[in-house]
């Protein structure tokens, strides 16, 4: 971890770094977004971007230089290398693992670390050690008392990412009408690329959940009924957090501003102790006026709700939210095409925004919760 706290310091010693290893330094106009340094050697041209962070970067930094190393203007570089004056967080690791190419990585990741230049180890969760015991499980509920708000695809999906990303979980379909299982059977192998250990999350019914016989499984994701009364009592009271799916759009509050006052409520009823987080799915960026009022609105609206209960929480959609995509349209698409089942986390042109949104969610919840403490206490990623 590099001590400089000015981004031109940064700068300048990534340069000198990289002139010791032979390479062309260019540095390019101050306004210019995409990068800060053009790299030549050889047959090689990289585009550089320094990020002069007190704090690791995360998914959204990786994402964004990625997207540029594939626009036109960024097509013309043989590769980009991303190098930041602290480190990577956990997820931005991971979805920089999911979206390289084993054969020429069009994206690098580095740190100055002890005056040298580090490049990104092994990915996380490759080495983790089950010499600790974890005191208990935890759950988490996907619920919203009204359907077709994308519970399910947020329920596999997170549960996918903290599969990627060390956690050992489980998803319990207790959705009277089975769409979890439908669609991903008995579980889900999550894409692997060249690594030691299968990742995989294993499915089960409402029926088959056995608190005691599955007590060895420490992290637990529940895709609920839309019916409330249709949940299991019991594991609603096991809830130490719930994501409540939403949209943003002008009829979003009219339609569910309702909906998850009663959701709440009827959590309420039950559990006391849950953290509750209202996620916006299916979400459209746009930095328009129209964006920014309807933005506005709804955090003067969940704000409300906030005040009354401390332990509710609107995640803002410009930090964490699951953005409009293809990917997600399409997922499902396996039921008819015979494929085998399978999350909707494959790159598309080396991008994949769900990957990337639902690890971006995944830790946005290690910083609001304790989640991070299951792995932390089984060992730290290699």
């Amino acid at each position: 971890m590099s001590n400089i706290v000015d981004p031109n310091a940064f700068q300048a010693l990534v340069a000198s770094l990289m002139r010791q290893s032979g390479w062309t330094i260019t540095e390019v106009q101050k306004n210019n977004v995409g990068y800060d340094l053009e790299a030549r050697r050889g047959k090689e041209l990289v585009a550089v971007q320094c990020k002069c962070y007190r704090v690791p970067a995360k998914v959204p930094q990786v994402e964004k230089f990625l997207s540029f190393l594939e626009s036109p203007e960024g097509a013309r570089f043989t590769q980009g290398i991303l190098v930041c004056s602290s480190y990577f967080s956990d997820k931005a690791k991971e979805y920089y693992w999911r979206s390289d190419n084993e054969v020429k990585p069009r994206l690098r990741l580095a740190v100055v670390e002890a005056g040298k230049l580090t490049w990104l180890p092994a990915p996380p969760g490759e080495h983790l050690s089950d010499n600790s015991k974890i005191d208990q499980t935890t759950y988490l509920g996907v619920f919203t008392c009204k359907g077709g708000v994308g519970k399910t695809t947020v329920s596999a999906h997170l549960a996918g990412a903290m599969a990627l990303s060390g956690y050992d979980v489980a998803l319990i379909d207790l959705d009277p009408q089975k769409n979890l299982s439908t669609l991903l059977g008995e579980g889900v192998l999550v894409p692997n690329r060249g690594r030691l250990h299968q990742h995989s999350v294993t499915i089960y019914n409402r029926d088959e959940w056995d608190f005691k016989a599955f007590s060895g499984v420490r992290l637990v994701v529940c895709d609920c009924s839309p019916a409330f009364d249709s949940n299991p009592r019991e594991m609603i009271e096991k809830f130490d957090y719930c994501i409540i799916p939403t949209t943003l759009n002008p009829l979003g509050l009219n339609k569910n501003g309702h909906v998850i006052t009663s959701t709440i409520e009827a959590i309420r009823t039950i559990n006391r102790k849950a953290q509750l987080f209202v996620l916006i799915n299916n979400y459209l960026e746009d930095d328009t006026s129209r964006g920014r009022v309807l933005r506005k609105a709804y955090f003067e609206y969940f704000g409300a709700l906030a005040a009354r209960d401390p332990k509710f929480k609107f995640i803002d959609p410009e930090d964490v939210a699951i953005r409009n995509s293809k990917q997600l349209f399409y997922w499902g698409y396996h039921l008819y095409s015979g494929e085998r089942p399978q999350l909707a986390f494959s790159p598309n042109g080396g991008r994949c925004l769900p990957r990337a949104d639902f690890l971006n969610l995944l830790e946005f919840l290690e910083e609001h919760s304790k989640l991070d403490d299951l792995k932390k206490r089984r060992g730290t990623p290699g």
